[in-house]
């Protein structure tokens, strides 16, 4: 018996309730492949969701199969190096429901992301992964993505305690510059002067 076909669209105000079940499910697998970077947990997911829908620069795209919620991306376009005139289209989330995974929903939304970089003259795609998720790397390489950059992540308090930040700050080129300021407006009795040199040989 041949499977039901994957159905894209272009998610509007009305899907809000699929778009939200399908964030809990990209919630859920974050939770479980890397906990220290999941997605962001915010109060108002809903009302951020509503404003991506019309923005030029962002799409949201739903798939269903027999019109069930099967999967999701969230892609943008983004120029991420102010150096160079490159920009790609960046899936930011990408989602398949448990239930609906080896039936051609990843492939569907890859498309998906395909057009819209087409659409907006874009010249390349690219697609953040987890690091403990090997299956989904394996299916991107497949595709054709080849890692282009290792992106590092560290909580501030992580950075401040790993430096010494905490016990000593350093001094900022600014504050010296304030700093001299503020010695050469005293008069001159009061700046301090710099230690006569000792004559060891009297």
């Amino acid at each position: 018996m041949p499977r039901s076909p994957v159905v894209t669209t272009i998610a509007t105000r009305e899907d809000i309730p699929r778009v939200m079940a399908l964030w809990d499910e990209l919630r859920a697998i974050g939770g479980r492949a890397e906990r220290a970077v999941t997605p962001p947990v915010v109060a108002d997911v809903e009302e951020r969701f509503l404003d991506l829908f019309d923005t030029y620069h962002c799409r949201v795209v739903l798939c269903s199969i027999d019109d069930e919620p099967a999967g999701m991306a969230v892609i943008r376009t983004i120029h991420p190096d102010p150096m160079s005139d490159e920009g790609f289209v960046y899936i930011a989330h990408l989602v398949v429901m448990r239930g609906k995974r080896q039936r051609g929903v990843g492939h569907a939304l890859i498309h998906a992301a395909t057009d819209f970089a087409i659409e907006r003259g874009v010249d390349y795609v690219g697609v953040g992964v987890y690091p403990t998720l090997r299956d989904a790397s394996r299916f991107y390489a497949r595709l054709g993505f080849a890692p282009a950059a290792l992106h590092r992540v560290a909580p501030v308090h992580v950075l401040r305690r790993r430096m010494g930040k905490d016990r000593q700050q350093p001094v900022a080129l600014s504050d010296l510059v304030r700093r001299g300021r503020s010695i050469r407006s005293l008069p001159p009795q009061r700046r301090r002067r710099p230690a006569e040199p000792i004559d060891n040989a009297s």
